[in-house]
C-alpha cells in the first residue's frame, strides 16, 4: 500500500512535518524558498505550512527578513522526545568515561528514515574531537551506526553484501567498523542497542580521524571497550547481553 492509497495517511500533516525536518542544527533561519528547495514542495504549499506552523508555535517568523526558525513548541517537543529515552541519563557517565579514556568522540544514534540521527554526543574533556553534534544525521548505508542497525534486521535475499558482512561482524566481534565510509577522513565502530520493548533501533559509536583511530586500534582497543560499556548499560537496564 502506498501513501497515496492509504486512507489513514494524512498528507497535509506529512507536508508540515517535511517543513520542520528541513531545518538543521546549522541553520540560523530558513526562508520559504529554501524550505521549498529542500523539501521539494511547491512554494505555495510551503507558505501555507509555515504560516500554520507559526500560528501554533512550531516556527517563529523573523522580521524584517521574513525567514523562519524553529519555535518553542518544536523545541519543547524535541526535549520531551529525548527525555523519553530514559537510558540516555544512565548512559551519560558510562559513555563520558569511555570518551575520556579513548580520547575520541562517543555518540548514540537512532534510525530516522534513511539516516541515523545522533541523539547524544560525548566528547573527551580537554581534548579535540571530530565535529559531530547532537541532531546531526549520518547516512544509514555508509556510516558505522547505520550499518550496525541494518545488520540487526532479519536476513533477506535483498540484503547487500555489506549488510551480510556486517551481520557476521556482529556475531564474531560484536561491533561494525566503518573505515572512511561516510567521510574519507573518519574511522568509526558501532554497537547496536535496543533499549526497550518498542524495538526502536539505536547504535552507540566511537569515531575519530583515521590517524587517531586506525583499524588496528579499533580491533585491539576501541571496539572491545565500546562493547564493555554498552553491556554495562544493559546490566543497569536489566537487558540481556
Amino acid at each position: 500500500m502506498t501513501e497515496e492509497t492509504d486512507r489513514r495517511y494524512a498528507s497535509t500533516l506529512a507536508k508540515g512535518l517535511q517543513v520542520l525536518r528541513a531545518f538543521s542544527q546549522k541553520d540560523a533561519s530558513l526562508g520559504n524558498r529554501e524550505i521549498a528547495r529542500r523539501t521539494g514542495l511547491h512554494s505555495s504549499t510551503v507558505s501555507r505550512m509555515t504560516y500554520t506552523l507559526t500560528k501554533h508555535g512550531f516556527l517563529v517568523q523573523l522580521q524584517p527578513s521574513e525567514s523562519f526558525r524553529l519555535g518553542p513548541a518544536a523545541i519543547a517537543l524535541g526535549y520531551t522526545a529525548r527525555e523519553g529515552f530514559s537510558f540516555l541519563s544512565l548512559a551519560d557517565p558510562i559513555m563520558q568515561e569511555l570518551a575520556d579514556d579513548i580520547s575520541a568522540l562517543v555518540a548514540v544514534g537512532v534510525q530516522d528514515g534513511e539516516a541515523v540521527m545522533l541523539a547524544r554526543v560525548w566528547r573527551p574533556r580537554g581534548r579535540p574531537a571530530i565535529w559531530l553534534q547532537e541532531g546531526h544525521r549520518l547516512p544509514l548505508d555508509h556510516s558505522a551506526p547505520g550499518r550496525a542497525i541494518k545488520a540487526t534486521t532479519a536476513a533477506s535475499p535483498e540484503d547487500s553484501d555489506q549488510t551480510v558482512a556486517d551481520r557476521q561482524s556482529l556475531i564474531i566481534k560484536g561491533y561494525v567498523t566503518s573505515l572512511g565510509g561516510w567521510n574519507a577522513e573518519v574511522n568509526a565502530c558501532a554497537v547496536p542497542f535496543v533499549p526497550d520493548q518498542t524495538g526502536l533501533p539505536f547504535a552507540f559509536l566511537c569515531g575519530a580521524g583515521m590517524d587517531e583511530m586506525p583499524k588496528e586500534r579499533i580491533h585491539e582497543e576501541i571496539g572491545p571497550k565500546l562493547i564493555t560499556k554498552v553491556n554495562a548499560l544493559k546490566v543497569m537496564l536489566g537487558l540481556p547481553q
